[in-house]
């Protein structure tokens, strides 16, 4: 495919990554200009579809994204898979979803299940948004995130008036549409209430990405290829931060305990420094 993207545009330019109907596509264009790749890829909305499998990505090596949105198969996840098959039978796409977003991506987001392998991911449900909806999904991100504080559940006097995608058929199209944020005319129903993101959750996401991007449009591009290391130490400082009254050598109260752990640096630096 040849590069028809200029790098002097106006808008952002946003992929959409294994999006067949691409109904987040909708919310993502209120950010800038969406270009979705999926097997399938169907003219579903104003984002430019290209029919390409994301193992063999057409887009040529020149071209960087603003943002890019990842939506790896969740059914290895999934816990329904377990009653009906094998879920190692179905693949893993988040790692081939991280070589595309460091290689074509300023920043990136990668969606799926909580049980999903993602780094660091904030979770979000439907309650948080006042959605009545049980509709729990994970985000990996490169930028920070805010989560939103977990609400109670609908109804009166314990009468819970939440749904889930897997009693869809209760409820009318247009429903669907309504809580999820979309037209219902131009996506499946079934589609619509099991496979999409609610708007509100990309409107979420996206306004932090916002912030970044028009903070640092300037800005050298990030480098997500110490990414994993970086968290891993992050992680450990955080869970030694419990073992002050064990240290026979303890910091004072006015020190941290950064003083008794390798900065990320020098554990980037010499990787056989890190614990096993």
């Amino acid at each position: 495919m040849t590069n028809k993207f200029s790098k002097d545009r106006e808008e952002p330019l946003i992929l959409h990554c294994f999006a067949d109907y691409g109904v987040e596509s909708d919310a993502l264009r209120c950010y800038g200009n969406v270009v979705r790749v999926g097997i399938n890829a169907r003219n579903t909305n104003e984002s430019m579809a290209i029919k390409a499998d994301a193992y063999e990505f057409p887009i040529v090596d020149d071209v960087t994204f603003d943002l890019g949105v990842f939506h790896p198969i969740c059914k290895r996840w999934a816990s329904l898979t377990s009653l009906s098959g094998n879920p190692e039978d179905h693949p893993n796409q988040i790692p081939r979803a991280r070589e595309l977003a460091d290689k074509y991506c300023d920043h990136y987001v990668i969606e799926n299940k909580p049980e999903a392998p993602l780094n660091d991911p904030v979770v979000l449900h439907g309650r948080m948004f006042g959605l009545p909806i049980a509709y729990e999904r994970a985000f990996e991100t490169s930028f920070y995130v805010q989560q939103p504080p977990r609400h109670k559940r609908f109804g009166t006097d314990g009468e819970n008036a939440e749904t889930s995608p897997y009693f869809f058929s209760e409820r009318s199209h247009k429903w669907w549409g309504s809580v999820k944020g979309y037209r219902a005319a131009r996506y499946p129903k079934e589609h619509l209430a099991k496979n999409s993101i609610p708007a509100p959750y990309i409107h979420h996401i996206c306004r932090d990405w916002l912030q970044v991007y028009e903070d640092g449009e300037n800005a050298d591009r990030p480098d997500y290829s110490d990414y994993d290391a970086k968290m891993n130490n992050r992680r450990r400082r955080t869970a030694n931060q419990s073992i002050y009254e064990y240290l026979d050598d303890g910091p004072e109260p006015d020190h941290t305990l950064d003083s008794f752990v390798e900065s990320e640096d020098e554990l980037d630096a010499d990787p056989e420094a890190e614990d096993d």
